[in-house]
């Protein structure tokens, strides 16, 4: 009995809000109806249309932009030998629910569209009109799709006549419209990489309350819902405001929005043109009236300007700690000497590299300019030859590649060909970088692209395609023959082979890798006396780690191009701020772990180390996954077009670049281990190997510093 009244239990709770909902039918919330000024209208002449929707008491519809949440008001128009135009609204008002911001409409409104009949009209007596209206119909409880069918024929004569209801109808609708703004109000404009900055200038704002203001933008270039705090300069009359942008927007031809103020009636519907877009530092004065967009590359100059403050600080710390281990009086003279000038010169250095610079000079080398899809459409146009790097901060390559636009012979072939050099930043992965991305086929960057001016006008040239990794020899041969770089085929692969061996051999000099291999070194050193075959099996299980890690790592690739179909490249993961907050922190522990600040306890992370320090083999296999793990941020430049090609080739080829560039990586280990004579040429053990641990350290506190500025950007 007890099971038989909780099934008819669970049966009313789950009943009931059926019935609910089925009582919320959105017909019966909102009566549409479709009507025209116009009782005839004349070939070659306009009219315009009336929606009317009245919305029952406590629910709403969404404005033509819906804000945060919801969704826009539209109606989609078929009229044969007639064109319609855009749909007006009524100023919204502002809806805040669950700390989500929307534009909405209650009670009674009515949209108006124009319509013009072709001057050519050769159709029956009378035009016919269909529109599908399509809106949400939502209250605090319930959002409901509502979707309806408008219709109307309105008679074709040789004169057009105005129905007065009509009429009437439609000038009472326009008076609810926002007013374009007086012909004397001055708009401004500033777009930032992360901010749009308007002001509107009118001698009637100057004395309104700028707490009661409030602004719709149109579109969604702007973030909706952002806090809105406006600021008045009654010297000039002048109202501000800051809005954030959307990162991944795509470039509108203008912006627009309403702003409303209570003593403002319906509010001003303002719009910035852009006929052109401005590339650049932006001027101090912003234009009046129609200002054109500007896009500022401050944030990321500023953004440099930081990872240099970091990475110098690091070159003091480095400095002082070396004036510390070789200045003591203990030591004698020369070592003193050495250790003071050489302290004075890295701490020079740190301090030059991380004083923040106010006068910059006029750049001398190549002079770049913000990527869109506008200016690279403009260029083509014009016929104008131009370059561009897609790149990220997280691209380790992409950043190795920049050391070839520092080349004399390069810039001055740029200045030459009147090369338009554009930058494509896609550290923050925006969808309109994405999307021409894809055009050449590609999922990700290094891409560097070259288009030469066109022979003829109106001719579009062909895009050239860069290898990943670039070189001097490559940007001239490519600029200069107006050719793709290309190796002969028959060498292709073991070119590619070589370059995956050179650049695991390269890795160890980087500051990610250094510190983990001269540990290494070092247990070499206490190893001297060891067993030669002890030592051996060592360097090989050192060599199975590397070598093991490196397949892991291009098998997850590989599966992720089969399952995913991306294009994938070396450094991925530095794309997910997760993997890079948490190898930024094992760095840095791992680092003051070297500089003696503690010893690492019971964690996972002490495990860890001590696998890599313990002196087994253990010790030899985790170092060699941990050099690894290290070694993907510090991507040596000859690395990139290996690696590159290998994800493009099959699973065999693919594991046999892999292979070797893991077999570059512990090359000098496994020289070492197999050659254990070698080593009697290795210092003897002593103080120094504790100073030596010490100094390395630094290197990465560098590569965490390098880290932390990849995270601020990926945020």
């Amino acid at each position: 009995m007890l099971n038989r009244r909780l099934i008819v239990l669970i049966f009313i709770i789950f009943l009931v809000p059926l019935f609910y909902l089925r009582g919320q039918n959105p017909v019966d919330l909102v009566k549409v109806s479709l009507l025209s000024d116009a009782e005839t209208l004349k070939p070659g002449d306009s009219a315009w249309l009336l929606v009317n929707l009245d919305i029952e008491p406590g629910w709403h519809v969404y404005w033509q932009t819906s804000g945060e949440a919801g969704y826009p008001t539209n109606v989609k128009w078929e009229a044969v030998g007639a064109e319609i135009g855009v749909l007006y609204f009524p100023r919204p008002d502002y809806y805040e629910f669950m700390d989500m911001a929307s534009y909405v409409h209650n009670g009674s409104i009515a949209l108006l569209a124009q319509i013009t009949l072709d001057e050519d009209w050769e159709g029956k007596e009378f035009i016919e009109i269909r529109g599908k209206l399509s809106t949400l119909v939502c209250n605090e409880a319930n959002c409901l799709p509502y979707e309806t069918e408008l219709r109307l024929q309105i008679p074709v004569a040789s004169t057009t006549r105005l129905s007065l209801n009509g009429k009437n109808q439609v000038m009472k609708a326009k008076e609810n419209w926002p007013l374009s703004p007086p012909p004397e109000c001055k708009l401004s404009l500033q777009a930032t990489a992360r901010d749009v900055n308007m002001e509107i200038q009118h001698p009637t704002l100057g004395n309104l309350n700028p707490e009661k203001f409030n602004f719709f933008p149109i579109g969604n270039f702007f973030v909706h819902g952002s806090v809105q705090n406006f600021s008045i300069n009654k010297e000039f009359s002048t109202l501000r405001l800051s809005l954030p942008r959307q990162l991944d927007s795509e470039t509108p031809a203008f912006l627009s929005g309403v702003l409303t103020h209570p003593d403002l009636g319906t509010g001003w519907l303002l719009r910035w043109e852009m006929n052109s877009i401005v590339y650049g530092e932006i001027g101090k004065e912003w234009a009046q009236s129609g200002l054109d967009l500007q896009i500022s590359e401050e944030m990321e100059e500023l953004d440099l300007e930081m990872l240099g403050v970091m990475l110098g600080i690091v070159l003091v710390a480095f400095a002082i700690w070396v004036l510390g281990k070789g200045g003591g009086p203990s030591q004698s003279k020369s070592i003193r000497n050495a250790s003071r000038w050489s302290a004075f010169a890295l701490f020079s250095f740190g301090f030059w590299l991380g004083f923040p610079s106010k006068n910059k000079e006029e750049p001398k080398g190549i002079q770049w300019k913000k990527w869109s899809p506008e200016i690279q459409k403009s260029l083509m146009e014009k016929g104008n030859a131009f370059y561009v790097d897609y790149t990220a901060k997280w691209c380790a390559s992409c950043i190795g590649n920049k050391r070839v636009y520092a080349y004399d012979s390069v810039i001055e072939l740029f200045k030459e060909k009147q090369v338009v050099a554009l930058r494509a930043d896609w550290t923050k992965r925006g969808s309109v970088i994405l999307k021409s991305l894809r055009s050449y086929g590609r999922e990700g960057v290094p891409l560097n692209v070259y288009y030469p001016a066109s022979k003829k006008p109106g001719e579009f040239s062909r895009p050239l395609v860069l290898p990943e990794v670039l070189t001097e020899k490559i940007m001239i041969e490519v600029i200069e023959n107006e050719q793709a770089f290309s190796l002969p085929e028959e060498r292709d692969f073991f070119v590619i082979m070589a370059f995956a061996a050179l650049g695991g051999l390269i890795l160890n000099l980087m500051p990610c890798v250094f510190p983990v291999i001269g540990l290494k070194i070092l247990s070499f050193v206490k190893q001297a006396g060891q067993d030669p075959e002890s030592i051996k099996n060592h360097g090989l299980v050192f060599t199975l780690g590397v070598v093991l890690s490196f397949w892991l790592m291009v098998g997850i690739l590989l599966i992720l191009r089969q399952t995913m179909k991306e294009d994938l490249g070396w450094g991925f993961q530095l794309q997910e701020p997760t993997f890079v907050f948490v190898l930024a922190v094992f760095l840095l522990v791992f680092a003051m772990s070297l500089s003696g600040i503690f010893e690492i306890g019971n964690s996972m992370t002490g495990v860890g180390a001590r696998l890599t320090r313990s002196g087994g083999l253990p010790s030899s296999f985790f170092s060699g996954v941990l050099a690894t793990i290290v070694a993907t941020p510090c991507m040596a430049p000859f690395l990139g077009v290996a690696v590159g090609a290998a994800l493009t080739m099959e699973s065999f080829q693919a594991y046999a670049v892999f292979t070797f560039i893991a077999l570059g990586l512990s090359a000098p280990y496994l020289v070492l281990s197999i050659y254990p004579n070698w080593i009697s040429r290795l210092p003897k053990p002593g103080a120094w190997m504790n100073t030596f641990k010490e100094a390395m350290a630094f290197p990465l506190y560098g590569t965490v510093a390098w880290l932390l500025w990849t995270l601020e950007s990926l945020l």
